[in-house]
This record gives structure tokens, C-alpha cells and sequence, in this order.
């Protein structure tokens, strides 16, 4: 008798094994010199204005063109990655990032050269968060999915951006500013081990009906069913309609997920972007010393790893995403109100600490729930789009608060606004789709009888 088996359901029930952990490495070094990147430019400006002296209208080309590619990136990786694949579209983005990263090292000498080198590299970067978030997640274990997640995304990041001010501190008063993007071109290396392993995504393959390869990586992923794998017959539990289709993302099926994820991720990087960038400021205001604003920075990068980490392991253990995020939402916005509170006094460090974990781990596992809101052959776009929305929040953040700031000076009323942007942004994910119902259903015999069945090709 012939096996039916749906993939989707063997990668779930994988077991932690060496395919894993060489993913995990993978991804952990993609994420680390993605975090590198995006976070060097703060340590490069300063140096920049110095030697080339240009305008105040060059500087906002400057500042921004590595912000209008990280948009460009989201929402172009979107469709290429539904289209051809997770894998060469992650390859290409890679590749187009260590190109970048070396001109910066050694060939821009002006700033007109170097908004258009930013431009290039924000708009790889744009493409490679989305697409780990998206690998990541379909190729995660089901047991411990968003704890896996969470953690091969936000640790990697994390020593990237740390990574960024220990070598722009150590580097650039001896060698300039180019010794930083030097370091960069150390993600060639990683560019090379992705070419060589990093795997297609066993749902995308089944979408285009790529049989003998979903075999061929099953059987990488647990070999002791090699033999099961190669007889059995393959079943899909959705038949793919339009690939990298925008228009799909408003349909009854995923609409009000879209909705929710875009308004939810909107305000949460609102708050980020507003306290990381305005938190330096508020504690010099308060009449704390300028190494103390340094502190709460460092203090804010560390919470926000083990934010992500512990806010991924909760989501498991409570069986529910959105539970973990409403949670999450919650108190930070109570964390946010206490800061603006207490923030000259002695609690202000545990209360920053707590803000930072609790945001940014809710952010992580909301990366989860927009990755798995979408069937394989939209996932990418939905992905791309979402944090694409996202980042306006972010970019927004950090104006709104200025605002607020002008008109109502202290510390509380900047952090009211985050309190409220937290508190809908738990009301909204509470009201929103129960549980992720666009994702590929994980029981084999649902998806014989109520979907698509995959045959192997004569």
C-alpha cells in the first residue's frame, strides 16, 4: 500500500537534529552581518560629515536613502521570492549586499557616490529580513516553532548591531570610516555558505509541484524515512491559485489578517523606533549624565535579545501566538507608562530593561504570526508588505515623538503616546483572527481529502 504524507507535516514533527543546527548557523551569521549593516550607518555619519563637509540637503539624501531601500527591498523581495523561490531570491540579496558593502569600502569617495551606495545596500537588507523570517519559519519544528524563530533571528541580529559600535569605537579613529564597511565584506564568506546550503523551502517546492526535490530535502531533514519518502505519495493541502499576487492579500481569506498584522506591526515599530531613537535624548534632558544615555541605549540592545527569545518560548508554551503578543503588548505599554514616571530615578534602568523586553519580544513573535498568516505561494509578499507597512510606523516614531515632545515637554507625555499605541496594538491582535487559519494545514489526511494531491511525474 502507498504512503500518503503532507510535507508540511513532516517538517513539523522533525525532531531538533545536524540539519537544523547547520540552519541555524546559517541564519544566525545572515541575520548577525544584517544587523552589522543597518546599524553602522549611525557610527559612519558623524565621520562622513567631517571629511566631505556637504550639504544639509546631501545629508537628508544621506540619512534617508538607506531607509527608502530598506522599502524598496521589502516589497520587491516579496514577489521575486513567491515566484522563484526563497532561496535564489536570498542568494541574490546576499550577493548584492556584499557587492555594496565592498564599493563602500573602496571605492566611494563623495557623498552623492555614497546615497547611492546606501540605496543598493538598504535595499538588500530590505530583502533579507523578510525572506529569513519566511525560510525561518517554514522550516521551524512545530513543538518549539516560535521559540526556533525567535531565537535564529533576534540573536544574530542583535550581535550584528552590537558588533557595529564595538568595531566603530575600536576601528575608525586609526583606519576612517571605510574600516567598518572593511569588516562588512566578512559577509562574502557567508554569501559562499548560502550558495552551497541553504535550503529551498519544502512548501514553496510543493506549490510548484517540484516533487523529486521536496523528496530529496525530506530525506536531508530525516534520513531514517529516506526510504518512506521516496515511495510515498506527496499531498498539498491547498492548491496554489496566484503567485506573488498584492490583490490576494484583500481577499476573504487573508484580508483580515493583513489588516491587523500591517496595523499592529505599525504601531509596534512606532514605539520602537521612537524609544531607541529619543531615549538617548530624554535621559540627558532628565539630568542625567551623557554615559548614562549610552547605558539605557546598551541596556535596551541586551533586553530586546532576550525579549525576543523569552517572548517566543512563552508563545509555545501558551500554544497561541496572539495570547503571547496581547500579553506582550500589555506590559510594555505598562513598563512605557511607568518609565515616563520614574525616569530620574533609581528604578528607571529596570523599568527601560522591562519596556525593551517586552516590546521588542512581542515584535518578534508578531514576525511569526505575519510570516505564517499566508499560504506558500503568497507568503512572500504577504511578508514583504507587511514589514514594508511596518517600517512607516517606524519612520513615523521618531517624528511624532518630536512633535509631542515641542508642545508638551517632560518625559510622560512621550511615554503616554507609546502607552497608548501598545495598549490598541494589544486590542487590536486580541480582536484579530484567533489563530493563524491561512496557514498550511499540518494533518496529512485533511489535505487527501480536502486538498490538492501532489503526484510524482511519470
Amino acid at each position: 500500500m502507498q504512503h500518503t504524507i503532507s510535507p508540511r507535516e513532516e517538517v513539523g514533527q522533525a525532531a531538533f537534529r545536524s540539519f537544523h543546527l547547520r540552519f541555524a548557523l546559517l541564519v544566525t551569521l545572515i541575520m548577525f552581518f544584517d544587523g552589522y549593516d543597518l546599524f553602522n550607518a549611525a557610527y559612519v555619519i558623524p565621520l562622513i560629515l567631517k571629511s566631505w563637509h556637504p550639504s544639509h540637503e546631501m545629508i537628508g539624501v544621506m540619512l534617508s536613502s538607506g531607509l527608502v531601500g530598506l522599502s524598496i527591498g521589502s516589497l520587491l523581495q516579496g514577489p521575486l521570492s513567491d515566484r522563484f523561490g526563497r532561496r535564489k531570491t536570498l542568494l541574490l540579496a546576499l550577493w548584492l549586499l556584499t557587492a555594496t558593502t565592498l564599493v563602500l569600502a573602496t571605492a566611494v569617495h563623495g557623498p552623492e557616490a555614497f546615497a547611492i551606495a546606501r540605496l543598493a545596500m538598504g535595499t538588500a537588507l530590505g530583502m533579507v529580513t523578510p525572506l529569513v523570517l519566511t525560510s525561518v519559519n517554514e522550516w521551524a519544528p512545530a513543538r518549539y516553532a516560535n521559540t526556533f524563530a525567535t531565537w535564529l533571528f533576534q540573536l544574530g541580529f542583535s550581535l550584528g548591531g552590537i558588533s557595529a559600535g564595538v568595531f566603530g569605537l575600536l576601528l575608525t579613529p586609526h583606519f576612517g570610516w571605510q574600516s567598518l564597511y572593511a569588516v562588512g565584506g566578512v559577509s562574502l564568506l557567508v554569501a559562499l555558505l548560502a550558495t552551497w546550503g541553504f535550503p529551498e523551502s519544502v512548501q514553496y517546492l510543493m506549490q510548484k509541484g517540484r516533487i523529486e526535490e521536496v523528496r530529496e530535502a525530506l530525506c536531508r531533514l530525516r534520513p531514517e524515512r529516506a526510504q518512506l519518502y521516496r515511495n510515498a505519495e506527496l499531498v498539498s493541502a491547498h492548491r496554489a491559485r496566484r503567485f506573488g499576487s498584492f490583490g490576494e492579500l484583500f481577499t476573504a481569506k487573508y484580508r483580515r489578517a493583513t489588516l491587523v498584522s500591517w496595523v499592529v506591526g505599525f504601531f509596534s515599530l512606532f514605539c520602537i523606533q521612537g524609544l531607541t531613537g529619543w531615549l538617548p535624548t530624554l535621559v540627558v534632558s532628565s539630568g542625567q549624565a551623557v554615559s548614562s544615555a549610552f547605558e539605557y541605549g546598551t541596556i535596551v540592545m541586551v533586553a530586546s535579545t532576550f525579549g525576543g527569545i523569552g517572548m517566543g518560548w512563552t508563545a509555545d508554551r501558551m500554544g497561541s501566538r496572539i495570547r503571547a503578543m496581547s500579553v506582550g503588548y500589555v506590559l510594555a505599554a505598562l513598563s512605557m507608562l511607568c518609565v515616563g514616571v520614574a525616569l530620574k530615578t533609581h528604578w528607571a534602568g529596570f523599568l527601560v530593561a522591562a519596556a525593551g523586553f517586552f516590546i521588542f519580544g512581542a515584535q518578534a513573535v508578531l514576525n511569526n504570526y505575519q510570516a505564517m498568516s499566508y499560504h506558500a505561494e503568497v507568503r512572500g509578499t504577504g511578508m514583504g508588505m507587511a514589514v514594508g507597512v511596518n517600517r512607516m510606523g517606524g519612520v513615523l516614531g521618531p517624528m511624532v515623538v518630536g512633535g509631542v515632545a515641542t508642545v508638551l515637554p517632560g518625559s510622560l507625555p512621550i511615554f503616554g503616546v507609546f502607552c497608548v499605541a501598545l495598549l490598541l496594538a494589544a486590542l487590536l491582535i486580541h480582536l484579530g483572527p484567533r489563530e493563524i487559519t491561512a496557514a498550511d494545514a499540518p494533518q496529512a489526511n485533511a489535505a487527501h481529502h480536502l486538498g490538492e494531491v501532489v503526484r510524482p511525474t511519470a
